[in-house]
């Protein structure tokens, strides 16, 4: 964001970015099975023996045997136009006794194989999902990966029991098609989500008459973006959107996410956010100049970022969204940064959220799209995942009544839509702190932008 990289850390605390819903929805394409690369499983009591090539996979709870099992897949990319919308971890029981009341799946490394054993094994990590041994005559048990499988990769899984004196025997690869398997539902991509940051512009003009003057300018604007100086408000928080997809900003001291100050509030907040729409969540957004003037550093806010989104993972709810925030700016040259400076890594984030403004306004020209906006798209690609522009705009330039803009903003929407952003929020505001008003209130422009929202 080099024409507004000198906003307050704060940003809009006092307005709100309005994006929502598209109009329709493609028919979604039948789902991929993969099977599973890799499965074994390892008992305490017998810690140098390997099980790989063991026709079942146990998870078993006895006061003299205890055992888990780990499962590994390969994740395609998505099929061309199609983005990944929901994926379910299936296992078979290959025997149905003594069955466990609960079932863990948690998080674990890369490093095993199927030649580990109980002494040398992963340490299972945090627990993703649980499930309920089902009813009379149920065969297989499933697990919701959703929040976890977000894009093509490697994905390593365990699977632990706590229920004392039962077992969870299933099926391992070496069974074929009744091994562990991996269901992918993908959906059409869908044209970016258009929308607005905005703010009051008359005295005693609320959030949501400001809402409602702005979704008059673009015959309804398809999302909301909302700001918060410190943590998020409890839900639905300073701004009703009506059952539209929110983006929320909020901020904390790094430190004291990472010491779990704030772990009550924000587990409350993660698991109360709404499960019918999606919630884009971001922790500190455009940290970047924070860090350079040391308010806090590199490594505290991303080991802060990846607390919360382990916070988040818990609740379950796939709608949640991690989303990194940072400037444009950060990927010119110019800057001397490195994006990755500030990156939590892949299994912590969901989306990649950018600030990026017309950066020729000292030549009194638009910059192109293309230009904009193309190593945005190299990096979503390099790191498989999607990105959303999350503040972009321009003043007008010297001697253009706004027709110039308006292809400009045309140019910019095309562009985005065919590499598949997720939303696109245009900063709507006169902001005076940099003598520059981005507001679309000329006919031409505000006509493109209605159309992207129709």
């Amino acid at each position: 964001m080099r024409s507004l990289s000198l906003l307050p850390a704060f940003g809009l605390v006092m307005g709100a970015v309005l994006v929502a819903p598209p109009t329709a929805v493609a028919a979604a394409a039948a789902p991929i099975v993969v099977s599973a690369a890799a499965d074994t499983y390892v008992v305490k009591e017998a810690p140098t023996t390997a099980y790989g090539t063991a026709a079942k996979l146990t998870a078993t709870n006895w006061t003299t045997w205890h055992s888990e099992a780990y499962v590994r897949f390969a994740v395609p990319t998505a099929p061309e136009g199609r983005r990944l919308e929901k994926v379910t971890l299936n296992f078979s029981f290959e025997r149905m006794d003594n069955q466990a009341t609960k079932i863990e799946l948690r998080k674990v490394a890369e490093n095993w194989t199927e030649s580990s054993t109980y002494a040398n094994r992963p340490t299972a990590g945090e627990v993703i999902a649980t499930a309920t041994t089902p009813g009379q005559g149920a065969t297989t048990l499933s697990f919701d990966v959703t929040g976890t499988v977000k894009s093509a990769g490697t994905y390593s899984f365990a699977i632990t029991n706590p229920s004392a004196a039962s077992a969870a025997v299933f099926h391992a690869r070496e069974q074929g098609g009744a091994g562990p398997r991996l269901s992918i539902d993908y959906a059409s991509a869908s044209p970016p989500l258009c929308g607005a940051s905005f703010t009051s512009e008359s005295t005693g003009e609320t959030y949501q008459e400001a809402l409602a003057r702005v979704d008059g300018y673009y015959n309804g604007l398809e999302m909301a973006r909302v700001f918060y100086s410190g943590l998020p408000q409890n839900w639905p928080g300073k701004l009703n959107t009506n059952g539209r997809p929110i983006s929320v900003s909020f901020k904390a001291t790094p430190q004291d996410v990472i010491d779990g100050k704030h772990d009550v509030a924000m587990r409350k907040w993660f698991a109360e956010a709404p499960k019918d729409r999606t919630t884009w969540w971001t922790f500190y957004h455009e940290p970047e100049d924070n860090i350079r003037d040391g308010h806090f550093t590199s490594a505290q806010f991303k080991q802060a970022f990846r607390h919360l989104s382990e916070l988040a993972d818990a609740a379950g709810n796939p709608r949640l969204r991690a989303t990194l925030i940072l400037m444009g700016w950060t990927l010119d040259a110019g800057s001397n940064r490195d994006w990755l400076d500030y990156y939590p890594g892949r299994e912590y984030v969901d989306v990649l959220g950018w600030d990026t403004y017309n950066d020729r306004r000292d030549k009194n020209e638009y910059e192109p799209a293309a230009h904009m906006f193309s190593k945005i798209v190299e990096i979503s690609e390099q790191e498989n995942l999607p990105f959303s522009i999350a503040e972009t705009g321009s003043a007008l330039i010297q001697g253009d009544d706004g027709r110039q803009r308006a292809a400009w903003l045309r140019d910019m929407i095309t562009y985005l839509t065919e590499h598949d952003a997720e939303y696109v929020a245009y900063f709507d505001i006169d902001w005076t702190q940099s003598n520059d008003d981005f507001r679309i209130r000329d006919t031409a422009g505000q006509a493109v932008w209605r159309e992207f929202c129709s």
